[in-house]
């Protein structure tokens, strides 16, 4: 077997048991939820786990990697340089929010789950938010090296064009009945908000 296809096939049994997770996580919790239950789930012998995910927590996290688009967000970001700010933005916002829309069930309980495990939630922080705010602090310093941004602290717009998407799915979470039931509504007024921010940042230097 070449080492192509084993990458292949890793990659694809991997995802299997990452899809089956998924699913059981969402029914049940993650605290309910049981190596032996994901693997039935999978397909696949109990053992079959722990050649691919240590634990079930390193199965949970892989899984927010997945959500939250860990592997193509430097993608993300470079794709953006070729584009206007504005469609940019209101791209990002959609997509992310069409993402949140329809992984919510699962995205509910992960952030529940890693919030309640401090181990947890500072690895995730490291090997999730870390990178993504660092991606997006280069994407920043470089619309103000273009003037597209007056000189300003990076890390700051990065956390804010973030903040929005979380605080709404924080809302959700807790009930919040008019962010589920109007969605798509509180997308397009997130990226009205985040461009008009970043245009008037802009336009406060000429």
């Amino acid at each position: 077997m070449n080492k192509r296809f084993q990458k292949q096939l890793t990659q694809a049994r991997r995802q299997q048991i990452i899809d089956a997770a998924v699913q059981v996580i969402a029914e049940q919790g993650f605290q309910n939820t049981t190596i032996k239950q994901i693997a039935a789930r999978a397909e696949v012998a109990d053992g079959t786990i722990y050649n691919y995910f240590k634990n079930k927590d390193d199965i949970l996290l892989a899984i927010i990697r997945q959500v939250t688009e860990v592997e193509v967000r430097d993608l993300h970001f470079a794709e953006a340089q070729q584009m206007k700010l504005s469609d940019f933005v209101h791209e990002y916002v959609a997509h992310r929010m069409a993402e949140v829309d329809e992984g919510y069930p699962i995205m509910k309980v992960l952030i529940g789950e890693t919030l309640a495990n401090p181990q947890l939630v500072q690895q995730v922080y490291d090997e999730v938010y870390r990178p993504a705010f660092g991606a997006a602090e280069h994407f920043f310093q470089q619309l103000m090296a273009q003037g597209q941004l007056r000189n300003g602290d990076p890390a700051l717009f990065a956390r804010l064009f973030a903040a929005p998407v979380l605080g709404l799915l924080t809302l959700r979470m807790m009930g919040d009945d008019h962010v589920a039931e109007n969605w798509p509504a509180y997308a397009e007024a997130v990226g009205n908000g985040l461009l008009s921010m970043l245009e008037n940042k802009a336009n406060s230097e000429k």
